[in-house]
């Protein structure tokens, strides 16, 4: 017997309470993924990609920036790690693949995401990446090669000061992706 999908169930992440997400997203093909199974597998999968496998194996950049959250740098803030956002297809860029990419860092009462680059990064995508998020209200802040002690200071000296120059939410930016999934289904 075939299982009925309810089109707009959602969940939340334990530590992202504030954001709901749709077990179900639209491909840019316009089919129906698992969103939950992708990002927030049972604990007996052998997925090589999911949230928490990104947030266990962290990057020497990484592992810097997260040294400033765990000290309450920005404290009283919320900052999350490897924030999913899912690619809306009606908002899709035409240059834009893929169904959801994760911010390295997002501060949602701030609508403004901090990636930290590589020379791995592209920076045509990133770009195509940049302008989706802005045109969902997110600020994107890029700071490349972190881990070598000339730009830290610089950038992140930068990145202070855009902070204090920002005025905080004191509700977190929410995305509704149900439009995403109404659309798809003729809801």
């Amino acid at each position: 017997m075939k299982k009925d999908i309810d089109y707009l169930e959602t969940f939340v992440f334990p530590d992202i309470p504030f954001q709901k997400y749709p077990v179900y997203s639209v491909s840019e093909g316009g089919h129906i993924f698992n969103l939950k199974s992708i990002l927030y597998p049972s604990p007996k999968s052998a997925k090589k990609f999911t949230r928490k496998k990104q947030l266990v194996h962290r990057s020497t950049q990484a592992k810097i920036f997260d040294a400033f959250i765990n000290v309450g740098y920005w404290d009283p803030l919320i900052v999350v790690r490897e924030f999913p956002v899912i690619i809306q297809n009606h908002l899709r860029l035409p240059e834009l693949s893929g169904g959801f990419f994760l911010l390295d860092y997002y501060f949602p009462e701030l609508r403004l995401c901090v990636e930290l680059d590589s020379d791995l990064h592209y920076e045509k995508k990133d770009d195509i990446r940049d302008q989706y998020l802005k045109g969902l209200g997110i600020d994107v802040f890029r700071i490349k090669h972190f881990e070598r002690s000339d730009v830290q200071s610089g950038r992140f000296k930068e990145l202070t000061k855009k902070m204090r120059s920002m005025t905080p939410s004191s509700n977190p930016l929410v995305f509704s992706f149900t439009d995403n999934i109404r659309i798809a289904k003729g809801l």
